[in-house]
Protein backbone atom coordinates (compact mmCIF):
# COMPACT_ATOMS: atom_id res chain seq x y z
CA UNK A 1 0.00 0.00 0.00
CA UNK A 2 0.92 3.77 -0.63
CA UNK A 3 2.12 5.81 2.55
CA UNK A 4 -0.66 8.33 1.66
CA UNK A 5 -2.53 6.19 3.37
CA UNK A 6 -0.78 4.92 6.09
CA UNK A 7 1.09 7.72 8.53
CA UNK A 8 4.31 6.48 10.56
CA UNK A 9 2.57 5.74 13.90
CA UNK A 10 0.01 2.87 11.35
CA UNK A 11 -3.13 5.01 11.41
CA UNK A 12 -5.29 5.70 8.96
CA UNK A 13 -6.21 9.25 7.57
CA UNK A 14 -9.18 9.79 9.74
CA UNK A 15 -7.34 8.77 12.80
CA UNK A 16 -8.56 5.29 13.21
CA UNK A 17 -5.52 2.55 14.18
CA UNK A 18 -5.15 -0.28 12.23
CA UNK A 19 -5.31 -3.14 14.24
CA UNK A 20 -5.11 -6.70 13.82
CA UNK A 21 -7.32 -7.72 16.21
CA UNK A 22 -10.46 -7.76 14.79
CA UNK A 23 -9.65 -9.82 11.53
CA UNK A 24 -7.97 -12.23 13.80
CA UNK A 25 -11.19 -12.35 16.08
CA UNK A 26 -13.51 -12.86 13.28
CA UNK A 27 -11.32 -15.74 11.38
CA UNK A 28 -11.53 -17.46 14.67
CA UNK A 29 -15.11 -17.09 14.61
CA UNK A 30 -15.39 -18.62 11.48
CA UNK A 31 -13.20 -21.32 11.88
CA UNK A 32 -15.25 -22.31 15.02
CA UNK A 33 -18.40 -22.04 13.19
CA UNK A 34 -16.76 -24.33 10.73
CA UNK A 35 -15.31 -27.23 13.28
CA UNK A 36 -18.98 -27.17 15.15
CA UNK A 37 -20.66 -27.48 11.44
CA UNK A 38 -18.47 -30.37 10.58
CA UNK A 39 -19.40 -31.98 14.41
CA UNK A 40 -23.18 -31.70 13.32
CA UNK A 41 -22.97 -33.13 10.14
CA UNK A 42 -20.66 -35.89 11.22
CA UNK A 43 -23.05 -36.96 14.08
CA UNK A 44 -25.96 -36.64 11.35
CA UNK A 45 -24.17 -39.30 8.97
CA UNK A 46 -22.96 -41.37 12.19
CA UNK A 47 -26.60 -41.84 13.08
CA UNK A 48 -27.65 -42.62 9.60
CA UNK A 49 -25.15 -45.39 9.27
CA UNK A 50 -26.02 -47.06 12.78
CA UNK A 51 -29.69 -46.95 11.71
CA UNK A 52 -28.74 -48.53 8.16
CA UNK A 53 -27.15 -51.18 9.64
CA UNK A 54 -29.93 -51.96 12.17
CA UNK A 55 -32.08 -51.95 9.62
CA UNK A 56 -30.13 -54.19 7.28
CA UNK A 57 -29.60 -57.09 10.31
CA UNK A 58 -32.91 -58.62 9.70
CA UNK A 59 -32.20 -59.08 5.60
CA UNK A 60 -28.50 -60.46 6.14
CA UNK A 61 -30.33 -63.17 8.46
CA UNK A 62 -33.38 -63.57 5.94
CA UNK A 63 -30.56 -64.87 3.12
CA UNK A 64 -28.65 -66.29 5.24
CA UNK A 65 -32.13 -68.57 5.44
CA UNK A 66 -32.75 -68.92 1.65
CA UNK A 67 -28.77 -69.60 1.21
CA UNK A 68 -29.21 -72.31 3.62
CA UNK A 69 -32.65 -74.20 2.03
CA UNK A 70 -30.76 -73.30 -1.42
CA UNK A 71 -27.92 -75.27 -0.29
CA UNK A 72 -30.03 -77.94 1.00
CA UNK A 73 -32.07 -78.17 -2.07
CA UNK A 74 -28.89 -78.81 -4.26
CA UNK A 75 -28.12 -81.10 -2.28
CA UNK A 76 -31.12 -82.77 -2.11
CA UNK A 77 -30.88 -82.81 -5.92
CA UNK A 78 -27.21 -83.87 -5.99
CA UNK A 79 -28.37 -87.23 -4.11
CA UNK A 80 -31.13 -87.46 -6.04
CA UNK A 81 -28.82 -87.66 -9.12
CA UNK A 82 -27.52 -90.93 -8.31
CA UNK A 83 -30.14 -92.73 -9.14
CA UNK A 84 -33.03 -90.26 -11.23
CA UNK A 85 -32.51 -89.48 -14.66
CA UNK A 86 -34.32 -86.19 -14.72
CA UNK A 87 -32.40 -85.06 -11.76
CA UNK A 88 -28.85 -86.01 -13.59
CA UNK A 89 -30.13 -84.44 -16.14
CA UNK A 90 -30.85 -80.68 -14.35
CA UNK A 91 -27.24 -81.47 -12.71
CA UNK A 92 -26.07 -81.65 -16.00
CA UNK A 93 -27.82 -78.98 -18.02
CA UNK A 94 -26.59 -76.29 -15.27
CA UNK A 95 -23.14 -78.14 -14.04
CA UNK A 96 -24.00 -78.66 -11.00
CA UNK A 97 -21.09 -79.98 -8.36
CA UNK A 98 -20.48 -80.53 -4.72
CA UNK A 99 -18.22 -77.90 -3.41
CA UNK A 100 -16.33 -78.36 0.23
CA UNK A 101 -17.48 -80.19 3.28
CA UNK A 102 -19.96 -83.00 2.47
CA UNK A 103 -23.97 -81.86 3.36
CA UNK A 104 -22.58 -78.37 2.09
CA UNK A 105 -23.58 -78.25 -1.89
CA UNK A 106 -24.23 -75.12 -3.79
CA UNK A 107 -25.10 -74.71 -7.07
CA UNK A 108 -23.58 -72.81 -9.84
CA UNK A 109 -25.45 -71.52 -13.05
CA UNK A 110 -23.85 -72.73 -16.74
CA UNK A 111 -22.37 -69.44 -18.08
Amino acid sequence: MSDEYFSESGSLPGGLKMDAFIPLVLLSISFIVLLGWQVAVNSTQRGQLENAITRQEPAVTQSQQVQAGVSKLVGDLLAAAQTDDAAKAIVAKFKIQQNGAPGAAAGSPAP
